[in-house]
């Protein structure tokens, strides 16, 4: 794990990239930031979470980091030694963690900790759509004040520009750059449940609501097709090896205070 902090004293801001090695957008959002010649008004710390997959290009070495949080240093996996050191480079600071994804819709805020907290600082992104993901286990963010970010495809250029935007948006909005910002009043999913299977084929549309009975995935002739209405939310055909994506309802609008 490598630490940075840009500014003198002790921040009450973390930037995260690479909780996953191979999602690299918020790396170079970050390094972006930092050759530019922008400052911040207050200290910023910037976290390279899984800093070895990162180096070897691997989503992760042993484990998923962002599902093994809280973590426990005397595990024999390093990424569940990891989530304890990390957990502990977090306390006490306000969070906004970047990835990248296999899916569509791009980009939107995650919350995994059902705080209102959260969800007021899910505003200061800019963006329209909020996922609260409270009902999986795990999540970076899930034991602090903060949001994760997805912000396109995995290695897009467009997912490193997108991110940086957002990372410059989020400073203004929060008091730290000195630059326009304009809070958002996103849409609210809340993910109740997941679409298991292997080797299906995406066809519905994320955030695009799949009625009772409608189909969202095929295989080999074969086809799911919806039990009850939802929206699919991180659903995509390759993006993960046990499930098509997740479930989500639709719950309203996050108010401007």
């Amino acid at each position: 794990m490598h630490v940075e902090t840009l500014g003198d004293g002790r921040p009450d801001y973390t930037i995260v990239a690479c909780v996953h090695g191979d999602e690299t957008c918020g790396w170079h959002a970050f390094n972006r930031f930092k050759a530019s010649d922008m400052s911040v008004a207050e200290p910023v710390k910037f976290v390279l979470a899984n800093e070895r997959a990162f180096k070897l290009g691997y989503r992760y070495c042993d484990t998923d980091l962002n599902r093994v949080m809280p973590g426990d240093e005397t595990s024999d996996q390093h990424e569940v030694r990891l989530a304890a050191r990390l957990r502990r480079e977090l306390e006490g600071t306000t969070v906004i963690d970047f990835h990248s994804t296999e899916s569509k819709g791009c980009p939107y805020v995650i919350v995994t900790g059902g705080d209102d907290a959260s969800l007021r600082l899910a505003q200061s992104t800019g963006l329209n759509r909020v996922v609260d993901m409270s009902h999986i286990g795990g999540g970076v963010t899930r034991h602090v004040t903060g949001v994760a970010v997805e912000c396109g495809y995995y290695d897009d250029e467009d997912a490193s520009t997108t991110a940086y935007r957002i990372l410059l948006h989020f400073l203004a909005a929060e008091g730290l750059l000195g630059r326009p910002y304009a809070r958002s009043t996103p849409e609210v999913y809340e993910v109740f449940g997941d679409a298991s299977g292997q080797g299906f084929t995406f066809v519905a549309e994320n955030f695009r609501r799949v009625e009772e009975g409608e189909v969202f995935a095929r295989k080999n002739g074969t086809v799911r097709r919806a039990e009850t209405d939802f929206y699919p939310v991180l659903m995509s055909t390759h993006g993960y090896d046990d499930r098509i994506g997740f479930k989500a309802r639709r719950m309203g609008r996050v108010d401007e205070e």
